[in-house]
């Protein structure tokens, strides 16, 4: 798999820029608060984008001041920029008077107003103090700092990046916005920071909601929808990133953004209200949709949570909308942004939303317990030494503070006390199970090795691991008859489960590569078990499995061990699977000394079998494909297929026809390996013979062929069919497209190459017993380029599951249109090669070149 350099780059980035203006903004937020004892309540609150008055607080009714009043200088000193503003209220003192010049109407005469500055009111400085730390320090920045360790620990992971800016733009919300007393540069990441953020929170909700716990099959076949949605949301951040920046300068010159704002405000709180209704419908018809417990589970936790924390946000968009009176958003941010935090970190944490990794998934919650009370004390003891020296800078409340002083240093020994306690207790429920299962496993491993019956040693195993891990569920499956198949089990209900697992099924080759202990998690995307086939995940589910426990021999896979999910359903822990790799190897090896000869004489003989039934079949195969090119005047035309499996359902035909022309066919079967090699047989000989006496019209020949397919085939088995018949006469070429891909025809038109899709034609061959087919045409010009390929070029898949796609194959051929035939296939190969950069070849790759000289 490729490293995520670019994205730990990008992920730096975005790192440090939101930590310095995130420290920058929490900073400037614990400065003001320290001034808290003598800032002044400013006598008006302004409309955004604007220097008119849009509030007026209840101290200044009788200042003369009016909502609507365009404020025009300050002590003489005309407005042009927000900073005159902050700075302004900033630098005042409680008891001073400040000249106001306003002007009421439009065309009036501006006045001044003597207007005595007053101090703020507080309902409490230890509130004001407990709001800073948690809402604008605290929480903004524990926000970020486990959004980014998520997305660090899967920079892959669209669902990390999607949780990141959901955490860190929730972070942004306790702010009412930034301040140009800040000091530049700071100012200006914080200018650009807070916008997007505070702007594009409703998109990052409903994004998660389409993409967790597992993304809609919709979303991810219409990548389109993401940039649909974040569009409006994108508008609004940018006109606000605008206006603040815009601010700083001409302030006077925004005054038809300030209308839109003012104009439009009900429009976005409907707009954000669809958001966040959406977040909750998706998430609750996800909830219906999902096949197991465990993401229902977690998706019930995040709808219940969630509502805690957003359903207070309906007042306010009723009171927004003149529905009912006015509601300060403050009030609300406080269930918003803890609630909502919480929720997230116990359903990613605790729920097991995304594999993380180990330490966030088993070590977090004992790392918490037992450090929880640690760092209780010491927050304690800081609160204590700030409002005991701030009180002591007061004459007046130096009793207050003498008070506070003594009941901390009281909560400080009595949670000393309770530290004690409470590690008596954790030692007891985190290390003692912890211990006994390390003795058990540990003496198990020991004593296998000794015992040489098979039911016997299984059954000791079994036992012992479901006695000391609390797992109900384990079965053990054996190599047997060519697959893996349950030996030994507990825990299930009637008989043993029947599933099996062939030798080369995706999962038992992932365990032979891995020869570890192995998480099977359905709803983490990026797992591995979304890598095997349906029947092998059915499989998985009907045992319940939560581990893959190879038994191995000298990296021979024996066998495998599923175990369910604990009683507790608290994830299996590093520890766990270091002991149960433990017991694997003795296991492994009690396996081999009683089936060892035995084994290895069934899997020499079975395998030297299969292989020289595969080695004839892709003989028999290769004999399919032309062996000798015709000759046909002005063409240059070539072909080359690549099994997936050694043989495959890919086919291309060449056939000389009477008068000069030349027959081109591609097809496609269904599925891969032999029964798909004998498909394309059948398919080969039915075209050939349609060949042999040739029919009016080639919608005619491929119906023909259909039926001939449909009654040799399966009911599941088709193929996707292309054929052509070019006519060197007139260069016209006829064709039928039968479900494939459609072939691309390359045009050179001066310096420009257009390309041309060769779509008419139906369904695929095989599927119905009759078909009305349509014949197509196009006139080829010289130096036009025919190319023809299967879906295995064009979905052939790197490492990280991105597909070569067709856009990448018309950017080859743009660079290698002057190539002859063969060139332009090895071409086309070269670059699906270096794409795929050795991943697995998921599918047959078959293409067809044809050039008019």
């Amino acid at each position: 798999m490729k490293k995520p350099t670019l994205q730990y780059l990008v992920l730096g980035v975005l790192a440090a820029w939101a930590l310095i203006a995130q420290l920058t903004f929490s900073g400037f937020l614990v400065y003001l608060q320290a001034r808290s004892p003598d800032r002044v309540q400013a006598p008006f609150y302004r409309d955004d984008y604007s220097t008119s008055i849009g509030r007026i607080p209840p101290e200044y009714r009788n200042s003369g001041l009016k909502i609507n009043d365009e404020i025009v200088a300050f002590d003489g000193e005309q407005i042009e920029r927000e900073q005159q503003f902050d700075d302004e209220w900033l630098n005042l003192r409680p008891g001073q008077t400040v000249m106001v010049t306003i002007r009421r109407d439009v065309n009036g005469q501006p006045r001044t107003l003597n207007v005595l500055v007053k101090l703020r009111r507080h309902a409490s400085e230890a509130l004001g103090w407990m709001f800073v730390i948690t809402l604008s320090v605290f929480l903004p920045i524990s926000c970020l700092l486990v959004g980014f360790y998520i997305a660090f620990a899967r920079p892959f992971d669209r669902l990390a990046w999607i949780t990141l800016a959901m955490l860190a733009s929730f972070g942004q919300l306790a702010g009412s916005g930034t301040s140009w007393s800040i000091w530049s540069p700071w100012r200006e990441l914080l200018l650009i920071y807070h916008p997007i953020l505070d702007n594009t929170w409703p998109l990052w909700m409903l994004l998660f909601a389409l993409y967790f716990p597992v993304p809609f099959p919709f979303i991810q076949k219409h990548r389109w929808v993401n940039w649909l949605l974040a569009f409006p949301l994108a508008a609004l951040a940018a006109l606000d990133l605008y206006g603040n920046f815009a601010e700083g300068a001409h302030i006077r010159d925004l005054g038809r953004l300030a209308l839109f704002e003012k104009s439009a405000s009900p429009s976005v709180i409907v707009l954000i209200t669809l958001y966040v209704f959406a977040f909750f419908f998706l998430l609750g018809f996800k909830k219906k949709v999902v096949t197991t417990n465990d993401a229902r589970r977690r998706l019930s936790v995040m709808i219940f949570g969630c509502s805690l924390a957003l359903v207070p946000i309906l007042p306010f968009i009723l009171s927004r909308l003149n529905l009912i009176p006015f509601i300060p958003l403050w009030t609300l941010l406080f269930p918003m942004l803890i609630f909502f935090p919480i929720t997230m970190a116990y359903v990613i944490v605790v729920q097991r939303a995304m594999d993380v990794r180990m330490v966030v998934r088993s070590g977090v919650q004992y790392a918490v317990a037992s450090n929880g009370v640690k760092i209780l004390r010491v927050v304690l003891i800081a609160l204590v030494v700030l409002l005991t020296l701030h009180f002591e800078q007061r004459s007046d409340r130096r009793l207050e503070g003498i008070f506070i002083a003594a009941l901390g240093i009281a909560l400080i020994f009595t949670v000393g006390r309770l530290t004690r306690q409470a590690s008596k207790w954790m030692d007891r429920r985190f290390f003692r199970e912890a211990y006994n299962a390390e003795m058990i496993l540990t003496e198990l491993s020991s004593s296998v090795a000794g015992i040489r019956d098979i039911k016997t040693l299984l059954e000791t195993i079994v036992t012992r691991i479901a006695a000391s891990l609390h797992v109900p569920r384990i079965a053990v499956l054996l190599d047997r008859d060519e697959s893996f198949q349950p030996a030994f089990a507990v825990g299930f209900s009637g008989s043993t489960p029947r599933v099996e697992f062939k030798r080369d099924t995706a999962t038992v080759r992932f365990l032979q590569h891995q020869l570890a202990p192995s998480r099977v998690y359905f709803d983490d995307p990026q797992s591995w078990v979304h890598g095997v086939s349906q029947q092998e995940q059915a499989g998985l589910q009907t045992l319940d499995a939560q581990v893959l426990l190879p038994l191995t021999m000298k990296s021979r896979l024996l066998g495998l061990v599923s175990l369910g999910s604990k009683r507790s359903e608290v994830p299996y822990t590093k520890a766990d699977l270091q002991l149960l790799s433990a017991v694997a190897s003795q296991t492994g090896l009690a396996l081999e000394n009683a089936q060892l000869t035995e084994s290895i004489r069934q899997e020499v003989a079975q395998r030297e079998r299969l292989d020289r039934e595969l080695e004839i079949a892709r003989e028999v195969q290769q004999r399919l494909f032309p062996q000798k090119l015709p000759e046909v005047a002005g063409l240059d035309f070539a072909g080359y297929c690549r099994p997936a499996l050694g043989v495959g359902g890919d086919y291309y035909d060449f056939i000389h026809l009477s008068g000069g022309g030349l027959g081109i066919a591609v097809g496609d079967v269904s599925g891969k390996g032999i029964a798909a090699a004998l498909m394309m047989a059948s398919l080969q000989a039915s075209l050939r013979g349609q060949t042999i006496k040739p029919c009016e019209t080639l919608s005619e020949m491929i119906g023909h062929i259909n039926t001939l397919v449909y009654e040799a085939s399966a009911e599941n088995r088709y193929a996707t069919f292309f054929y052509a018949q070019y006519d060197a006469d007139n260069r016209s070429l006829r064709y039928v497209n039968a479900g494939h891909n459609p072939p691309i025809v390359c045009r050179k038109q001066g310096d420009e190459i257009t390309f041309l899709r060769l779509e008419e034609g139906g369904t695929v061959v095989g599927a119905f017993p009759t078909f009305p087919y349509r014949e197509g045409q196009i006139q080829l010009e010289r130096g036009d380029v025919l190319v023809v390929f299967t879906d295995g070029i064009s979905e052939a898949m790197n490492t990280a599951d991105e597909e070569f796609d067709e856009e990448r194959l018309l950017d080859a051929l743009r660079t290698c249109n002057a190539r002859s035939a063969a060139g332009i296939i090895t071409y086309i190969l070269e670059k699906v090669d270096g794409f795929t950069a050795g991943a697995r070849q998921h599918d047959d790759m078959t293409v067809v070149a044809v050039r008019l000289q």
